[in-house]
């Protein structure tokens, strides 16, 4: 097999990038926008020692859980992985997938609930951020080409309720064209990555509530006639903040910390099961809200029935997680290494009435931990560990100071299959997995989110 070749082949079975794999000559051939049953001619992009990568040229057996994606672009824009399966089919293969990570972590099988979700397929982000460029003389938004930087400039929407992205809402669409006709009108030119020239580079919004923060990134000082941006938006007839954000440097990072607001509340308060957190353009939020809140209250629920007075949030933010599980806990501990995370945190701890119920810790997971949970085991009959860390995985020291310490239950949220099965490894010899849950928090794409609920095989008995 070389580059270049085009071959006649059936599709086996799927990858974690939610690709069609294939088997030709014993060699593993990694096929996107296919899947298990079909039979495809392809042409070979790439090929190394282990594996070859092809693109499709024409689906010769289509699968009966091929779809029509409802975007007109799916098949040009690299947004999406999964919209041309049936979504049933969908929720299987991510079901698998977390299946055979855990499979080769653990050495056994391990049994997966089905994947829950909130109902919605489409519309459910409740953030974008787009590049920006011009086509025929007009600053178009779209998402970038799979492995490029060329922008496809989004379609026309396709449902009402819906953005022309169909992962989003109309009302941040009608953002994004407000935008769209200021930016022509005040003849504002795009950012060339390569010539590190041009002024638009990226259109942010996120809904917060019933408001949009709204956050124009640009390769200058300042916006040019924000006023007139402000009107547009205000014509929308929904609530706002704008900023804008001096993005100057030769990078791939969408948003800098040179962050200015132009109109409205410098921060936006979102409800998240009770509790009021203020929100920032630069806040790390789950961008959906339906399903972060059901994996929120499962925990919330488990760690009310366990009995557990205390709880430990292992990396927790800005404190929404932590502040949520005080409900159910009568002491609940926060840590977090960004000192401006854990300020935002003590903000939040003071807004919801929770001072005397939550303690954020400022530091190294690693570190504050050990003894922390030390003198937890001591002081009370059970206590809790929520993970939810970043998409690499815990800590290995983070892993290793549950091990000593040894907490009745721990929750591990996470949004990659693989460094979670990485991890529950590492706790095999510890701890019992009560249950493996997938949430759909990204329909039509191949990510997914998952929390695993685990025991401690055996009590220890405190000093």
């Amino acid at each position: 097999m070389k580059k270049g070749d085009i071959l006649d082949i059936e599709i086996t079975s799927s990858g974690m990038e939610g690709e069609g794999v294939a088997r030709v000559d014993g060699q593993v051939v990694f096929v996107p926008l296919c899947m298990p049953g079909e039979k495809v001619r392809v042409m070979v992009r790439e090929v190394s020692k282990k594996f070859a990568r092809a693109s499709v040229i024409k689906v010769l057996e289509a699968s009966e859980d091929r779809v029509y994606p409802l975007c007109p672009i799916f098949y040009r824009c690299g947004c999406c992985d999964m919209q041309h399966i049936r979504y049933e089919k969908q929720k299987q293969i991510k079901k698998a997938n977390v299946e055979a990570c855990l499979y080769k972590a653990l050495g056994r099988k391990t049994e997966v609930n089905d994947v829950v979700g909130d109902g919605r397929l489409f519309g459910y982000r409740n953030k974008i951020q787009v590049p920006l460029a011009k086509v025929a003389g007009k600053v178009v938004a779209g998402y970038y080409k799979g492995n490029t930087h060329k922008v496809v400039p989004f379609a026309e929407r396709v449902r009402e309720d819906l953005g022309a992205c169909v992962m989003y809402e109309r009302g941040m669409q009608d953002m994004l064209d407000a935008f769209l006709r200021y930016a022509d009108a005040a003849g504002l030119d795009c950012y060339d990555e390569e010539k590190h020239a041009g002024f638009l580079r990226h259109f942010v919004a996120r809904k917060v509530g019933d408001k949009y923060a709204v956050v124009v990134v640009g390769n200058g000082k300042k916006l040019p006639l924000e006023k007139k941006l402000i009107a547009e938006l205000t014509n929308t007839g929904m609530g706002f903040s704008l900023y804008f954000d001096s993005n100057t440097k030769k990078t791939n990072v969408i948003m800098t910390e040179d962050l200015t607001l132009l109109y409205g509340e410098a921060r936006l308060t979102a409800d998240i099961l009770g509790i009021k957190a203020k929100v920032s353009p630069l806040s790390f939020m789950q961008i959906n809200d339906g399903v972060r809140d059901m994996i929120y209250s499962e925990v919330a629920e488990r760690i009310k029935k366990s009995g557990d007075k205390v709880v430990i949030d292992a990396y927790s933010g800005a404190g929404v997680l932590t502040n949520v599980l005080a409900g159910s806990a009568e002491k609940t501990y926060g840590i977090e290494i960004v000192p401006e995370a854990v300020a935002d945190a003590d903000e939040l701890t003071r807004d919801n009435g929770n001072d005397k119920k939550v303690v954020n810790i400022c530091g190294d997971c690693a570190n504050e931990l050990p003894p922390l949970a030390e003198r937890l085991r001591k002081e009370c009959a059970g206590f809790t560990v929520v993970l939810d860390p970043p998409r690499k995985g815990c800590d290995e020291r983070v892993l290793q100071a549950i091990k000593s310490v040894a907490p009745r239950n721990v929750y591990y949220i996470s949004c990659n299959p693989a460094t979670l099965a990485r991890d529950l490894a590492r706790l095999d010899d510890d701890y019992d997995i009560l249950s493996v849950t997938p949430y759909e928090m990204f329909p039509q794409t191949k990510h997914i989110e998952t929390l695993v609920c685990l025991e401690r095989k055996h009590m220890m008995i405190s000093n």
